[in-house]
């Protein structure tokens, strides 16, 4: 499997909610840093998955790039209230996602978040 395959793979089973999937593909010494999260092993990542797991969810693709042991995705992740513009960086090592740099809007995310906790009140 290519490095892009690769993280499209892991794009495809984030977006169907598929966690054990997803381990698969992680080096145990995974470094991960997004908006909202941190973490430094892949366990810890799974574990927080499998705490809050993502709800199967379309995306649509926009962008991948991919350099040496580098690749970008830019992709449109579809919720239902609109869609969430995402940017990620994976960095390859041995045939593993060894870490990922994520990006998105979360004072949207949050909002949304918020008006959930509302209605389940």
């Amino acid at each position: 499997m290519t490095d892009r395959e690769l993280t499209l793979t892991y794009l495809r089973l984030f977006a169907t909610g598929d966690i054990e999937g997803l381990g698969r593909l992680l080096s145990p010494e995974l470094r991960f840093r997004g908006t909202l999260h941190s973490f430094d092993s892949a366990a810890d990542y799974l574990e927080s998955l499998r705490t809050d797991p993502p709800e199967p969810t379309p995306y649509r693709l926009l962008s991948v790039t991919d350099d040496k042991d580098t690749v970008a995705l830019f992709y449109e992740y579809l919720k239902p209230e609109r869609p969430l513009l995402v940017a990620q960086l994976f960095r390859i090592s041995q045939q593993r996602i060894s870490s990922i740099d994520l990006a998105f809007d979360s004072c949207r995310f949050m909002q949304q978040a918020k008006v959930r906790n509302t209605d389940d009140s």
